[in-house]
């Protein structure tokens, strides 16, 4: 009898263990799997921000020739975007800086802080400088037991292009 007893005591620890051992591998496994999506999530946010960036220096590129600068009396300075909604963390908020290069004709109608050179008359060219500022809010660093740390920083990319016009 005091043999059994000590059989299923010894039993009883046994499966205890095992359950113990078996929570912490499945809590490893969570873990593993929970840091490998939030990477997964900020690469794909970095990727759709590069991707953004290419796309508004291709839509810089087109604005500005399609501008009539004589017509507007004025040139190009910048162009601003939201994609989806970037102020709750679930989208991008795009800001284009054009600066011209170029010989005067072609800026005669540009404010001083848009011409970061002038080239000769003879050369006759016209550069665009376009830094482009994707931003996006990483809403994984959310903190949800304090109230006032909710503060998501912005994440930026940033895009710069010499490009002629």
């Amino acid at each position: 009898m005091k043999n059994n007893n000590f059989k299923r005591g010894f039993s009883l620890l046994v499966a205890i263990f095992v359950i113990v051992l078996l929570s912490l591998v499945a809590s490893y496994i969570y873990y593993t799997n929970s840091s490998i999506t939030k990477e997964g999530t900020l690469q794909y946010q970095k990727a759709q921000a590069k991707i953004l960036a290419r796309s508004y220096t291709e839509y810089a590129i087109l604005a500005i020739s399609g501008h009539d600068r004589d017509k507007n009396k004025n040139c190009l300075r910048e162009i601003k975007a939201d994609i989806g909604n970037p102020a709750q963390g679930q989208g991008y908020r795009v800001y284009v800086k054009i600066s011209y290069i170029g010989s005067s004709k072609y800026l005669q109608y540009c404010k001083s802080q848009d011409i970061v050179a002038s080239l000769n008359d003879s050369q006759d060219a016209l550069f665009a400088i376009i830094d482009v500022y994707v931003k996006y809010r990483n809403s994984l660093n959310f903190d949800f037991t304090n109230s006032y740390s909710n503060i998501i920083h912005w994440q930026t990319y940033h895009k710069r292009s010499i490009q002629k016009i």
